[in-house]
């Protein structure tokens, strides 16, 4: 992580992040492990959330830390957070501005280690002015379907919200894919 999702300069410091494994259900229908950094305030939460998800036999894509893995972030600092939208990355820390509006130089959650991201296809994040990331056409799939965030009641959210996190499902412009505190 250092020199990429990390970097002197980061409003949290190495030692305030917690590695968290877990376990889930890939889209294959197996049982995987995987692994996100988040801020040690909200790591028992995590793991909590995503044992939750595991017992509904939630399906996610993969799981892996923000890393050299992913490259730079061409738009400022941080590991290339649109690689792994790309890759269908479930992840959380990553010390990058907030995504869509680098120009700002305002600090995303996911800077602070206290945001979350879940399967980017399924549950797309709409920008303002309605660009959808990873695509629009995943913003047209949504439904009742393995890896969906369908509602705010829906179990699967819910799994994050009696864990003190919200989803950004709800916002104005939705980020059906984020949790944070």
């Amino acid at each position: 992580m250092v020199g990429y999702s990390w970097t002197a300069g980061c409003p949290v410091g190495r030692s305030q992040l917690r590695y968290v494994r877990v376990n889930f259900w890939g889209f294959d229908g197996r049982r995987s492990r995987g692994a996100l950094v988040v801020n040690a305030s909200i790591a028992p939460q995590t793991a909590a959330a995503f044992t939750r998800l595991y017992g509904l036999q939630f399906r996610i894509r993969q799981m892996k830390p923000m890393d050299s893995r992913w490259g730079r972030n061409p738009k400022g600092p941080g590991a290339d957070d649109y690689a792994a939208m790309r890759a269908d990355n479930t992840s959380a820390f990553n010390c990058r501005y907030v995504g869509g509006q680098e120009s700002s130089k305002a600090y995303s959650k996911h800077a602070y280690g206290t945001a979350i991201d879940v399967n980017d296809f399924e549950n797309p994040y709409v920008a303002a002015g309605g660009t959808v990331y990873p695509d629009s056409y995943f913003l047209r799939r949504r439904g009742p379907a393995p890896g969906v965030f369908s509602s705010s009641g829906s179990a699967a959210v819910r799994a994050f919200t009696t864990q003190g996190l919200r989803w950004g499902g709800l916002w104005s412009e939705p980020d059906y894919q984020h949790f944070d505190r």
